[in-house]
């Protein structure tokens, strides 16, 4: 099943968190200016060991934006990054799902022009590129990192030519996605490539892209590292395997060594949820970016969903 649960929202950004407490608050606050006039939700998948689940929760209470938290624990946290993200988009209630990252390197207002891409053409995934138009990669802290992240890019579309024919940045980790278009059953994610994963186990997605320049880190350090580099090379050899050798590709990858570790994450635990703290009223409706009126209804009832009219507990 590609998936099956239903869309409450036009939008879910899903923003995959570890140790970025001073990221949140800021990072709402643009996202709501950003998405005033769309039928959005903030989904933050939080694998963080300090005061991230807290700050969340506090700024949340007068967010303009409906904020569920899904924090996983240690025993759920399996395939990294790109894990949570898959997290994301399982507990999602968007028709459409946006994924960026916590740190602010992914400009909030690029978040509008993904969806507004993929709403105006027949696209599945849109990809914000570093490598299009006015797109650049300043963001990046240094000259090294830039290479080698121009040297992945490359040998990525090397290994995929024609997977990737369309995707200037399979790198990039701020994407749209029409979330009926992917079998999430099919990705087997591990590290922080979750892009290159769900394009190279999706044959038949539409690609399109928009130009975005990486920004530098507001707050927080960078989760890079040589394992991480290691990881996506392993990555990249069971992806192509997986491509050539099809459903007996598990088996041999993990003959060769280079099959993604981890066992399947058992059920997540539901989101927390907090909506805007506002009188009550009937349902709004709100414009999409492709014109139509929406309206925005409350997350289905199996979703554990709170409003705390005098703030989430323990604020002060």
């Amino acid at each position: 099943m590609a998936n099956d649960r239903p869309s409450t929202h036009l939008l879910t950004v899903i923003v995959p968190t570890r140790n970025e407490s001073g990221n949140v608050a800021p990072l709402i606050a643009r996202l709501g200016e950003a998405l005033d006039d769309i039928d959005a939700e903030i989904l933050f998948v939080d694998d963080s060991s300090d005061n991230t689940p807290e700050q969340v929760r506090l700024t949340a209470v007068t967010a303009t934006l409906p904020v569920r938290l899904l924090h996983r624990t240690a025993e759920e946290r399996v395939g990294g990054l790109g894990g949570a993200v898959l997290a994301g988009l399982r507990s999602a209630h968007g028709e459409w799902a946006v994924v960026m990252d916590g740190d602010l390197q992914h400009p909030p207002e690029v978040v509008p022009d993904l969806l507004r891409a993929g709403l105006s053409s027949s696209a599945d995934l849109v990809v914000a590129s570093r490598y299009i138009g006015l797109g650049g990669a300043g963001g990046l802290s240094t000259a090294t990192r830039e290479r080698i992240s121009g040297g992945a890019n490359a040998l990525a579309r090397l290994v995929f030519p024609r997977r990737l024919a369309d995707c200037t940045d399979p790198m990039s980790g701020f994407f749209a996605i029409r979330r009926g278009s992917v079998d999430l059953d099919r990705l087997q994610p591990q590290g922080f490539k979750i892009l290159l994963e769900t394009i190279a186990r999706s044959s038949r997605l539409k690609v399109a892209e928009v130009p975005f320049v990486f920004q530098a880190r507001h707050s927080g350090e960078s989760k890079a590292s040589l394992a991480e580099g290691l990881i996506f090379v392993r990555k990249l050899a069971s992806l192509r395997v997986a491509s050539i050798l099809g459903r007996h590709s598990q088996a041999v990858t993990r003959a060769l060594g280079v099959a993604p570790g981890g066992a399947r994450p058992r059920p997540e635990t539901a989101p927390a949820c907090w909506r805007p703290n506002r009188s009550p009223r009937p349902a709004p409706t709100r414009s999409s970016p492709d014109g139509h009126r929406r309206t925005q209804r409350s997350p289905p009832g199996k979703t554990r969903s709170s409003t705390w009219p005098g703030g989430a507990p323990g604020a002060k």
